[in-house]
């Protein structure tokens, strides 16, 4: 039996536009949902491998349907059933990995996606002016940048803003898993702040790295960098550093201004301490300046170098790496120890007057040290826990105890405390039992202490003091042990003589010992006995 042409259907059944689009369409929230997968499982821990192939097969399996079955709207059926199992069993299971803020498709979602197409553009907020590392001031985005730049650059002008109120010296956000964890140092004390998302927190980290001239496609090698923030009429300058750590990575805010600082008088030296310091610094001969680490050793020397005319005299410093510039006065950055005593030589043939040299790390440096402080006033750097152990170090590192002390004027010795905040320190009796384990008398009536409770307004709020930011500190003060080798204490170091005929003889002439001197400003109502307990305890450690 033939079959006329004509019998056959013109319109065809094989290809439809309509079809083709209507498939296209539901194929489309699949194909963006498969890579959302994929890097979503990384995000919460699942695995990558098994949960991509189950999405790939189970969106392929629903198009093999749509061309297979006979019923066109039926295979679509099939595929949007079968697609849309597979993505929404993948979202049950990631739902129950995660916090409940971190869920997804819940109501909770859904109503903050709303609330987010609703939300107004975000607006650039400046609170502080900040300078590049080229001292170019760093605009705000304009409105026509994406609201992603605008929030990080709302964030990271957040960040320096509560960093500066806060007073703290340094900051630092470490990438911690999904978050970053934000540290401050106030007044030399380690401060946990809230933790932020990390992905704003990464955000933050390639915003700041071109500005303090770092190179943003480098994530895993340090780099060091500058910025500089206007903060009313005074301009503060920060050291920018970057490290890549296993989550991330990693940047540290540090407050120059804040390590060093100049002035003699302001450093907390007692009156006797500072009248024989000054009187010391100005004769021949050699000082030692000595603390545990990060305890204001660089502060005293660059302020006992102050003690000198500047344009009387040839000042000149040697240090590894200078902590900040010093106007009229020259400075020799030296590198590694090892090369100290390289750079020291042609340094004294310059003839200096005063010379300032942050450690002295072998028997070379010591004694072109011993032979220039026979004319010259120098100013020796050392790491001890007090003054007779740097005694000690100089005598071993010398070989020589009598040269070691032939011109050796002095040993000073340092620790930092936190000042009690002026407003808001609280009075109390000390316990007696307390007092005599100090050697402290028995008559003391008052001490001074951090308020043990926040106040509240009418409202129950708690008032943070505007002074301390509710830390009960306000900026650091130095204990000073003051060692000065008269000619007794001298012969007794050239001969040999132990620690206790040593001390004795200091005790003579009315010493008083670091912790003594850290003692009697709790009596002044300046510090805490807690705050010397904390500094003293963490000496122990180091």
């Amino acid at each position: 039996m033939s079959i006329s042409l004509a019998t056959v259907s013109a319109g065809g059944g094989y290809f439809s536009l309509a079809k083709i689009i209507a498939a296209l369409v539901l194929m489309l929230p699949w194909w963006f949902a498969a890579p959302w997968v994929h890097k979503d499982a990384k995000k919460v821990h699942a695995s990558q491998n098994i949960w991509g192939m189950v999405v790939l097969w189970g969106g392929a399996l629903g198009v093999l349907l749509i061309l297979l079955v006979p019923f066109f709207v039926v295979g679509l059926l099939m595929y949007m059933v079968l697609a849309g199992a597979v993505l929404i069993a993948y979202v049950v299971y990631r739902n129950g990995r995660v916090e409940p803020e971190e869920k997804i498709l819940t109501a909770r979602h859904l109503s903050g996606l709303l609330a987010r197409k609703k939300r107004q553009p975000i607006k650039p907020s400046t609170r502080v002016k900040v300078y590049d590392s080229q001292d170019k001031i760093v605009r705000p985005p304009d409105e026509t940048a994406e609201q992603k730049l605008v929030e990080t650059y709302n964030a990271t002008q957040e960040l320096l803003y509560d960093m500066i109120w806060r007073r703290a010296s340094q900051a630092v956000l470490v990438p911690d898993r999904e978050a970053m964890t934000v540290r401050y140092v106030i007044d030399g004390a380690v401060t946990s702040r809230p933790q932020m998302p990390l992905e704003p927190g990464q955000a933050i980290v390639q915003y700041v790295k071109p500005l303090a001239g770092l190179n943003v496609e480098e994530y895993r090698r340090p780099q060091k960098g500058a910025v500089s923030v206007d903060v009313g009429s005074k301009r503060v300058d920060m050291a920018i550093a970057t490290a890549g750590t296993t989550g991330g990575q990693r940047i540290q805010f540090r407050i120059l201004q804040e390590a060093v600082r100049q002035n003699l008088d302001e450093l907390g030296m007692s009156e006797q301490v500072l009248k024989a310091v000054k009187q010391l610094s100005q004769s021949k001969g050699l000082i030692i300046v000595s603390g545990r680490s990060s305890s204001g050793v660089t502060s005293t020397l660059y302020s006992l170098l102050r003690q000198h005319d500047a344009f009387m005299k040839q000042l000149l410093t040697m240090e590894s790496k200078p902590a900040v510039p010093l106007e009229n006065i020259t400075q020799t950055a030296y590198g590694e120890p090892s090369q100290l005593a390289d750079a020291l030589a042609p340094a004294l043939r310059r003839d200096p007057d005063v010379i300032m040299i942050d450690q002295c790390p072998d028997a070379q440096t010591a004694q072109m040290i011993v032979e220039a402080a026979a004319e010259k006033s120098i100013l020796l750097g050392m790491h001890a826990e007090d003054s007779f152990v740097a005694l000690a170090k100089w005598v071993k590192v010398c070989g020589d105890a009598a040269a070691a002390v032939a011109n050796l004027n002095a040993v000073l010795c340092q620790m930092l405390l936190r000042r009690l905040c002026p407003t808001c320190k609280e009075p109390y009796r000390p316990d007696p039992q307390m007092l005599v384990k100090a050697n402290l008398p028995s008559s003391i009536e008052k001490f001074f202490r951090p308020p043990t409770q926040t106040p509240v307004d009418d409202k129950g709020q708690p008032i943070i003091c505007a002074t301390c930011q509710a830390t009960g500190y306000f900026e650091r003060t130095g204990a000073f042990e003051l060692l000065v080798l008269t000619r007794d204490v001298k012969q007794l170091v050239a001969q040999g003589a132990g620690l206790r005929d040593i001390k004795s003889a200091c005790r003579k002439r009315k010493m008083l010992y670091l912790q003594e001197q850290a003692l009697r400003k709790v009596i002044e109502g300046t510090t805490s006995v807690q705050e010397v307990l904390r500094v003293s305890q963490q000496a122990k450690k180091t």
